[in-house]
């Protein structure tokens, strides 16, 4: 895959989650198990950084798309760390 198609997908992967989350605390879906959501949200978070983080470590890119992902790669921490570390306290 081109760099700019697994950039692109991480950020579907990010607004997936976002979706997901939002559905489960929202009640627009009903999971029957709660821990379901939980689950589909850490992974497609997990999924996104590797994405971004194989975008990263990748020899000879330019430099913009380096950028990019690093860039993605905060965001998505962030997202995780907000989402996920809160709702473990």
């Amino acid at each position: 895959m081109s760099n700019k198609r697994l950039q692109a997908l991480s950020i579907v992967l990010l607004l997936l989650s976002l979706f997901t989350e939002l559905s489960d605390s929202q009640g627009w879906i009903s999971f029957n198990n709660p821990e379901l959501a939980f689950g589909l949200s850490l992974g497609f978070v997990l999924f996104s950084l590797s994405f971004n983080v194989k975008v990263i470590r990748a020899m000879g890119i330019p430099e913009k798309e380096k950028k990019q992902s690093q860039r993605l790669t905060f965001i998505t921490a962030v997202y995780a760390f907000l989402v996920f570390g809160i709702e473990l306290f």
